[in-house]
């Protein structure tokens, strides 16, 4: 089973900026890493904390009790060990010794109790993650117990990232500044809320050698265009790309990498129950959605050929993935509206779709005209940037065009398929998949497996969406750093960059 490290969604709504300011490079004697992110930092407190690429904000400052390596896979960092009982409902771990905030607190188990609990305790995707947590208790000052109200395979992955991530006691709640005891803090007085944040190294971090650079600035840069223009500059050392500007940046001489971290894009389908457009309440409806797109061309012009066509949610290495189900929906429009016409509707319906044409041109026309091309008639609306993230959320479309990755398919599920799912706006409920997703909460092992199966190929025949692709995301670096990318993660953590030489 892939462990993926990171969950997309809200990047897609993210509002344009202006260019950027000046930046240095990390080479020769100046050690500064300058990146851009396509969001908006969330700072500071991890209940309230996201997933996302903004976890690339937090992870300077706050450390995380597990380090996932390349692969994905659990190893060492401010938990050397750890064990679970024999039903897997207790996870122990043995802390690091002589290790301290920055404001001076010592990091034992209560300080790791107390963050643990306070990140669950919110409502955001980095609190879903470890929602399975009952309890923590103090064995002794480095040893914690994780009490899980069932077996979760989702825990070790998580503790990993932003819900594994250890704030001093003294900065729990809505901290104007953050305390941690990551490789760097936060320079106060060269950071520009919302737009810069600079970074410098606590000298008494334990494994200095593993960050190699002295400062870190990350930019909030949303156009991709001001981020391709400022890599090329030389005022950013690493940024995403748009696919479209991926022979560019190489024939500059710059350092490009590809890879597929899981999120799935295509159209999403909000409204399953069919409260806003009631057409979208039939199966039938839904249905003709999948046979709408021509999944190869979109990716062939959307996306410069890269990408992998699907008709499902969870991506290959991941539980519940089967590759026969990726020949449910064919591209075949006259079908499309044999079965619109067979539902009701042989005029098809009207529906409105959030804009995001400025963000995403050529996966919104795309979406757009194959609605069209099977009589759906689309408005769009036109919203600031800023603003589109919070209508989505609130049910204000019944569909839209979206991308979804998380950091196993367990979480996938928790994001989207359940009553509770963050996104699932209309709090749309399926007692059939209520039933699977239960089960496979209490299961183990190959009947875990199976049982995330049948709930994909149900949710598939179902038509809860309508898949295009498994994206590949483009990274970019200066000719003198390298970077390895991590499954599952939109953005390389931070300590993934090293100077080339």
């Amino acid at each position: 089973m892939r462990k993926t490290v990171a969950f997309v969604g809200a990047v897609i709504l993210t509002a344009t900026a202006t260019a950027c300011g000046g930046g240095t490079q990390a080479s020769g004697s100046d050690k500064t890493l300058t990146l851009a992110e396509s969001v908006a930092a969330t700072p500071w407190d991890l209940a309230k904390a996201s997933m996302g690429p903004e976890s690339q904000y937090y992870q300077p400052v706050y450390d995380t009790l597990i380090r996932l390596d390349a692969k994905g896979g659990p190893t060492p960092n401010l938990a050397t060990s750890w064990s679970y009982d024999k039903p897997q409902t207790t996870l122990t771990l043995k802390l690091r010794k002589g290790v301290t905030f920055t404001d001076g607190t010592v990091l034992d188990a209560d300080a790791v109790k107390r963050s643990l609990l306070h990140t669950k305790s919110g409502t955001a995707s980095a609190a879903g993650e470890i929602q399975d947590i009952t309890g923590v208790d103090v064995v002794d000052p480095h040893t914690v117990a994780i009490k899980l109200s069932h077996p979760s395979a989702a825990l070790l992955p998580a503790l990993g990232q932003v819900s594994g991530m250890i704030v001093s006691p003294k900065a729990l709640k809505d901290p104007k500044t953050p305390v941690g005891s990551g490789p760097y803090k936060l320079d106060t007085a060269a950071t520009t809320a919302g737009q810069t944040y600079t970074y410098t190294r606590n000298a008494g971090y334990w494994n200095a050698k593993g960050f190699p650079y002295d400062k870190i600035v990350i930019k909030y840069l949303a156009d991709p265009s001001a981020r391709t223009n400022a890599l090329l500059s030389g005022q950013l050392d690493g940024a995403t790309l748009n696919l479209n500007r991926v022979k560019t940046v190489k024939g500059r001489g710059l350092n490009v990498v590809t890879y597929q971290p899981g999120d799935v894009e295509g159209l999403y389908i909000w409204d399953r129950g069919g409260k806003k457009v009631p057409a979208l309440g039939k199966l039938k409806v839904r249905q003709a959605l999948n046979y709408a797109f021509d999944r190869q061309a979109i990716i062939t012009s959307a996306k410069t050929g890269l990408g992998t066509p699907t008709t499902q949610l969870f991506a290959k290495g991941e539980d519940g993935y089967q590759a026969a189900l990726d020949d449910t929906y064919s591209y075949n429009p006259a079908k499309a509206r044999k079965l619109l016409a067979e539902a009701g509707y042989p005029n098809g319906f009207s529906v409105t779709l959030p804009d995001l044409s400025a963000i995403f041109p050529q996966e919104q026309a795309a979406l757009t005209q194959s609605l069209k091309d099977i009589g759906i008639k689309v408005d769009l609306d036109t919203l600031p940037g800023d603003q589109i993230f919070t209508a989505m959320l609130s049910g204000k479309y019944a569909m839209s065009y979206f991308k979804l990755g998380a950091p196993t398919a367990w979480d996938k599920v928790q994001l989207e398929l359940t009553k509770k799912s963050t996104w699932n706006p209309s709090k749309y409920d399926d007692p059939k998949a209520d039933d699977l997703i239960a089960r496979i909460g209490k299961a183990t092992g190959a009947r875990r497996e199976a049982l995330f199966e049948e709930l994909n190929t149900y949710v598939v025949d179902q038509a809860w969406n309508a898949p295009w692709s498994v994206i590949t995301n483009a990274y970019a670096t200066a000719k003198d750093i390298r970077v390895t990318p991590q499954p599952g993660a939109q953005y390389p953590p931070i300590h993934n960059y090293a100077p080339a030489n």
